[in-house]
């Protein structure tokens, strides 16, 4: 069990990786933020953009449930990991709250007790495997498009779905018949 547990982790984190363009928009930094790579400075100095290119990245994946905890003024998102230990405190994009009580795998860097999170995958909600993608339409059929590319046709999709195009979502369930659950991610 745990084997093939952690062969679809590893199978989601490549199709994210290899969709490196598409995960990236799901990610980017708030309204206003410069979303574009930056070479080097007039003055010679390296901008972020190109240390991350220039310096081999090490990275982490976890995978677990996510939940949001604390007070209502400073909510903390956590990841409750499948091995008891201690959970990590998820520090990333405003849509991770979005995904609270569905099992991911996250990819970033791990200090300790905190993860920055660089990019996320659902991967199931309450035990039943989830699809995550980009709505669009297709004529009047939806589709669900994955980080690979592959376009899902959904069957049956709910009306808050429909009115979603252009969204990051999550559908669970098998993806040739009607979803048993989904959500907006972003």
């Amino acid at each position: 069990m745990r084997a093939r547990r952690a062969a679809r982790l590893a199978q989601a984190l490549a199709q994210a990786l290899a969709a490196g363009a598409f995960v990236a928009a799901c990610h980017r930094a708030g309204p206003g933020a410069s979303h574009q790579p930056r070479a080097a400075s007039a003055a010679g100095a390296e901008t972020p953009a190109a240390a991350e290119a220039a310096s081999p990245a090490r990275t982490d994946s976890l995978q677990g449930i996510v939940r949001v905890v604390g007070v209502d003024a400073l909510p903390q998102v956590v990841l409750v990991l499948d091995d008891a230990s201690p959970a990590v405190t998820l520090d990333g994009p405003a849509s991770l709250r979005r995904v609270a009580g569905l099992r991911i795998a996250v990819l970033g860097d791990r200090a300790g007790a905190r993860f920055a999170v660089r990019r996320f995958v659902v991967l199931s909600a309450n035990g039943v495997a989830a699809t995550d993608g980009l709505l669009a339409a297709d004529g009047e059929t939806l589709v669900l498009v994955t980080p690979d590319g592959a376009r899902h046709r959904l069957v049956n999709p709910p009306s808050l779905l429909r009115a979603s195009v252009g969204h990051r979502a999550w559908v669970s369930g098998p993806l040739d018949r009607e979803p048993v659950a989904f959500g907006i991610i972003e």
